[in-house]
């Protein structure tokens, strides 16, 4: 469970906290108030301890806040401090990273591991950052070293965060992945990977959706050339002795977004942490209720935590009251509060989102 983010110095995060104690939590706020900033950090982080890329193919200049990026400035090596504690069953694990933009040159100047309070990395409390030429110079991040054993680096591998365009999700399979796009782009090479490392899993989710998908049967992989296919099958409902087999991205953009958004809370590893940036997008209104129910049942069975920014009334006024973080915009700058369920005009928080009123509260 992601406990704690703290960031400095990055776009409009600036002195920026959050914690967080619920297995469900809310995102809500105006556009352009930092909501999808949130996530953005937590996806670079992800690239950089995960992915080893490069730090200044993840961090740009313009990341800074402008008041520091500028170039008429001598403000360049003002540091971005990120910090974040997830529970683990261990123990809270907490990565700090800081990072430096001299010269117009972003570097790693610092990342330390702690579990409990105890430095794990570097192990002699001395930062060496290495690049693959070992060379000292700050290019990428050297938690991996650690190996996948490590409790933080298996944390972040159960990070999700994604924002679904079904439009960009097609049906051929290169390759089975592991690692699912933020856009699911590469939803059907996922799948793959999933329909053979945890079939179980696919057979629960495969279940959910005869109850979601009128007629739906099950997925079904096919070689296709050089390349496979992601299929679907359904029922023929003038013959349901006869199935009909589509290709997966011959199906409605309301469809695949469905079966992604069940397929991040039935196959995804036990504790992980997903963050979907507005669920609700091509979905039909009664389409929502069955998902958020199933997305409360599987966070209190399997443990999972999930972070949402949405704008529909009905996740806003299941979570809100509870779970619910506004983020509104000071000077440029974002701030946040916890929602309370404290009104004296009876409506509800959606109402008072829509009318512009929960500035007052």
């Amino acid at each position: 469970m992601l406990k704690r983010l703290y960031v400095h110095n990055y776009k409009c995060l600036v002195n920026f906290e959050i914690n967080f104690d619920q297995d469900i939590s809310l995102f809500l706020g105006a556009n352009g108030s930092g909501k999808s900033t949130v996530f953005d950090i937590l996806s670079k982080i992800v690239k950089l301890v995960i992915h080893e890329e490069k730090v200044f193919n993840v961090f740009a200049e313009t990341d800074f806040p402008r008041f520091i990026s500028s170039i008429h400035t001598n403000l360049l090596d003002t540091d971005v401090i990120i910090e974040m504690t997830i529970e683990t069953i261990n123990g809270d694990a907490e990565y700090k990273l800081k990072l430096g933009c001299p010269r117009f040159d972003i570097r790693i100047r610092s990342e330390t591991i702690y579990l409990d309070n105890m430095i794990v990395f570097p192990p002699d409390g001395k930062q060496l950052l290495y690049d693959e030429n070992s060379l000292f110079v700050g290019e990428r991040s050297t938690i991996n070293r650690l190996g996948s054993d490590n409790i933080f680096i298996r944390a972040l591998k159960e990070l999700f965060i994604v924002r679904i365009n079904p439009y960009q999700m097609f049906s051929t399979i290169k390759r089975s992945n592991s690692y699912i796009e933020k856009d699911f782009s590469n939803f059907s090479e996922w799948f793959a990977y999933l329909n053979e490392k945890n079939r179980r899993g696919v057979s629960v989710f495969e279940q959910a959706m005869r109850d979601i998908l009128v007629g739906f049967d099950y997925f079904k992989i096919e070689q296709a050339g050089q390349a496979k296919v992601l299929q679907v099958e359904f029922e023929n409902k003038s013959n349901k002795k006869e199935i009909i087999s589509y290709f997966f991205d011959e199906l409605s953009e309301g469809q695949k977004v469905l079966i992604a958004l069940y397929t991040l809370i039935y196959c995804t590893p036990d504790n992980s942490i997903i963050c979907i940036d507005e669920p609700e997008n091509f979905l039909a209104l009664p389409e929502i209720q069955p998902w958020f129910d199933a997305l409360y049942d599987q966070c209190a069975e399997r443990n999972l935590q999930a972070l949402l920014i949405s704008h529909h009334p009905k996740i806003i006024n299941l979570l809100a009251n509870d779970s619910g973080y506004w983020f509104s915009r000071q000077n440029n700058l974002t701030r946040i509060q916890k929602i309370t369920a404290e009104d004296e005009s009876g409506l509800s928080i959606a109402e008072l989102i829509e009318r512009g009123w929960i500035y007052e509260h």
